[in-house]
């Protein structure tokens, strides 16, 4: 069985569970203190990993997932859910008239939605 080649360099996964934990853990309303205290990995080890600098082993990793708790392959999604779970993150922590400004950007490249609606 030939596997298919990926564009996805190490430095781009890394980048990408970077993201991720730090989505979950702002949409958690976590510092990145309670993290490690809940975790067991040092606040400087768990900056590095969401700035995608850090090589976390999969002990470690399984172990911020149970801090977060959320399953270890949801760290690892796929580009397409870390993009949105971070757009999710980046709108709930926005102000009103953000959201209100997004909202009216998105309908006006989406027409056909608003008349589902």
């Amino acid at each position: 069985m030939q596997l298919e080649s990926s564009s996805t360099s190490a430095e781009d996964v890394l980048q990408q569970l970077g993201i991720r934990v730090r989505a979950v853990r702002l949409e958690l309303g976590m510092s990145r203190r309670i993290l490690s205290e809940h975790s067991g990995v040092s606040v400087r080890y768990l900056a590095q990993l969401e700035a995608g600098e850090g090589n976390i082993s999969i002990t470690l990793l399984w172990r911020v997932s149970q801090a977060l708790n959320v399953p270890l392959i949801d760290l690892l999604g796929s580009d397409r859910q870390i993009e949105e779970d971070m757009l999710l993150t980046l709108y709930r922590a926005s102000s009103p008239s953000a959201q209100s400004a997004v909202m009216a950007q998105l309908s006006a490249a989406v027409p056909e939605l608003q008349d589902a609606s």
